[in-house]
């Protein structure tokens, strides 16, 4: 994904900061001990994303309705059941969550509704059997959402139905209007999500949904630009789902990383645009990204008493 979006295509300065960036992020990824482990699934976890990806999914499709909108309604409203249903949890609002995002994926990548299903199934699954993995880590439910659509969109493929993925997404003009919302989106879902207790899903969903609705209803706000808009608030709310403990100096690092986001995505190619779940892979990338730099600045300060010294 990263090869395909960042460097295939880019200019040779664009391609040499995308290796800089991948480099961090396999410092991020080395630095990041408590990787978590694979658990036994729940039955309930795909087909709570399942359900999510359908309701997703119609609402874009059959009422043609903004797929960021749909896929932050659909978590919103997740969110807020598995807090008001008895017997639910509030570690419910994951799958279906991840199932939303999916159900954002568009039409020309899936042309069937049963292949967006089949991918929220997949998803939902893998959303169970790693949600102890990489705990805190803003970006995850999304990457895992992309997975379950690549394969999804892979099998769909094999047998003569998958669609054409490589929708672009249109920044033009408002590149540093990307770069605003998205270094003031990060910070302003991780102080709603663990600051105010609202949790991550809602922390990110109900801003987003409301981002979304008032562009919808002010379209001239966007300049036409509200996909490239709310694309922007929507992933970087997902690094603003990183839990504090996982960002020394959270505070700072949180809106380095949203910008850092808005920045991979006025780079981001056409190779996987319009398959739910790749603004959270790209948010996953950039707190990597940010944890391997502050693990290299730590590393390089550990290192210089010793150097001086010889």
């Amino acid at each position: 994904m990263f090869v395909a979006s960042f460097i295939v295509g880019h200019g040779t300065l664009e391609s040499i900061g995308a290796g800089l960036v991948a480099i961090l992020v396999l410092a991020g990824l080395a630095g990041t001990s408590d990787q978590g482990h694979i658990v036994a699934p729940r039955v309930e976890d795909p087909l709570l994303s399942l359900a999510a990806a359908a309701v997703a999914a119609a609402e874009v499709r059959l009422l043609k309705a903004p797929p960021v909108f749909s896929a932050a309604l659909v978590g919103a409203l997740g969110g807020m059941l598995v807090r008001l249903v008895a017997g639910a949890r509030d570690h419910h609002g994951g799958p279906i969550y991840v199932g939303a995002f999916v159900g954002g994926t568009a039409a020309a990548v899936l042309p069937s509704f049963a292949w967006v299903l089949f991918a929220g199934l997949l998803a939902g699954a893998f959303w169970s059997v790693s949600r102890e993995a990489w705990v805190g880590i803003g970006g995850k439910m999304g990457t895992l959402a992309l997975g379950g659509v690549l394969i999804s969109y892979g099998v769909a493929a094999t047998l003569g139905s998958g669609g054409s993925p490589g929708v672009p997404l249109d920044a033009g003009g408002v590149a540093g209007a990307v770069l605003v919302i998205a270094a003031l989106a990060a910070p302003a879902t991780g102080a709603l999500a663990f600051s105010a207790g609202w949790g991550p899903v809602l922390g990110s969903a109900v801003p987003t949904a409301l981002f979304a609705l008032l562009l919808l209803l002010a379209p001239g706000l966007a300049g036409g630009h509200a996909g490239a808009l709310t694309v922007a608030w929507f992933g970087a709310s997902f690094v603003g789902m990183t839990a504090p403990a996982r960002l020394p100096g959270y505070v700072v690092l949180l809106p380095v990383g949203g910008l850092l986001y808005g920045a991979l995505l006025l780079e981001f190619g056409t190779t996987l645009s319009g398959m739910g779940g790749t603004a959270g892979a790209t948010a996953l990338i950039a707190v990597f990204a940010v944890r391997g730099a502050v693990a290299l600045v730590r590393g390089l300060r550990a290192g210089a008493p010793a150097s001086a010294g010889a």
